[in-house]
């Protein structure tokens, strides 16, 4: 009869996808670092919510925002830069009316402005605006 040596009060056992040694510390470990990770799914970094304002945002809210009011902050009349490649650049889609006490405007155009960042911080912050005519 055979004994396995311990080491550090783990066991070596064999891999049982791919046979490599390895030292496991209870009953249920029986695959090794690589064949445990290979197969589990990615975690998605994005909620699916994030995702799907996200879309809203780039499929529905910015040519909306572009063709109805232009691309300038709705505060301080701001307009966005370029982009390297050439395309043009967004500002922040802001909700005029807060998306927590109003969650059924959360996909309402009519409820959608763009603002500079510092702008949305400010906001965001319950700062009063700076006037676009004091700039």
């Amino acid at each position: 009869m055979t004994t396995q040596p311990t080491i550090s009060r783990g066991k070596i056992r064999l891999c049982k996808v791919c046979g490599k040694q390895i030292v496991v510390y209870n009953t249920t470990h029986n695959k090794c670092a690589d064949c445990f990770y290979k197969n589990t799914k990615p975690v998605a970094q994005r909620g699916k919510q994030a995702r799907l304002w996200e879309t809203f945002r780039d499929k529905v809210a910015h040519p909306y925002l572009d063709k109805k009011y232009g691309r300038a902050c709705v505060d301080c009349g701001a307009m966005p830069g370029m982009k390297p490649d050439g395309t043009p650049r967004h500002h922040d889609v802001d909700h005029i009316k807060n998306k927590g006490s109003h969650p059924d405007l959360r996909f309402d155009v009519k409820n959608l402005a763009y603002r500079c960042r510092s702008c949305h911080i400010r906001k965001t912050d319950g700062k009063p605006p700076i006037a676009s005519s004091t700039l």
